[in-house]
């Protein structure tokens, strides 16, 4: 539902984006294109009831994977972290607080308002770092190696630092030679 607003924010920070169909596109396919990065954007559907069909060896190629909301519980729970039902879906705007440093959040202020949308939970435990937390998600952001996640989007104008987590990410990818698109 925010793959346009994704593709906007990259080419104002002059990223190439390629859209593609989960369903459609497996590890081999992304091996043949070999992309600096990977974004996987969120949805309504559930990793619990209704999972998207998604080849979830492209989370083991190595290659810098940024899951936004669904995206990021599809690869918590491929890790093995444990993705709970919320009693109900979250929706608004709240204050993420970041914990230590991490490349993706790069002169982010500490605390910074971000908008969350999402029914499932990302729990506290060894399969993945904890970046950052709002009242409503513990985890509302996290890392484990290549793997980077948010519960909140970045690419909508409530998530006050969104373009800069993009320009991050870019960053962490190795997309240094861009052309925006103003």
């Amino acid at each position: 539902q925010f793959d346009h607003l994704i593709v906007q924010q990259l080419a104002r920070l002059g990223a190439y984006c390629l859209v593609a169909d989960p369903a459609s596109v497996k590890a081999d396919d992304v091996k043949k294109l070999k992309p600096s990065g990977i974004i996987v954007s969120g949805g309504p559907a559930s990793v619990h009831d209704e999972p998207p069909p998604f080849d979830e060896n492209i989370f083991d190629m190595g290659i810098p994977v940024l899951g936004v909301c669904l995206g990021f519980q599809m690869w918590a729970k491929h890790v093995g972290a444990k993705v709970t039902p919320h009693e109900k879906r979250e929706f608004g705007v709240h204050t993420l607080t970041l914990k230590g440093d991490d490349p993706l959040f790069v002169g982010v202020p500490k605390k910074s308002n971000v908008l969350e949308t999402h029914g499932d939970a990302i729990e506290e435990g060894p399969a993945l770092t904890n970046l950052g937390g709002t009242d409503n998600a513990p985890v509302a952001a996290g890392r484990k190696g290549h793997l980077w996640g948010v519960q909140f989007h970045p690419e909508v104008r409530d998530t006050l630092e969104g373009e800069k987590i993009y320009d991050n990410f870019c960053n962490i990818c190795g997309i240094t030679d861009r052309f925006p698109a103003h």
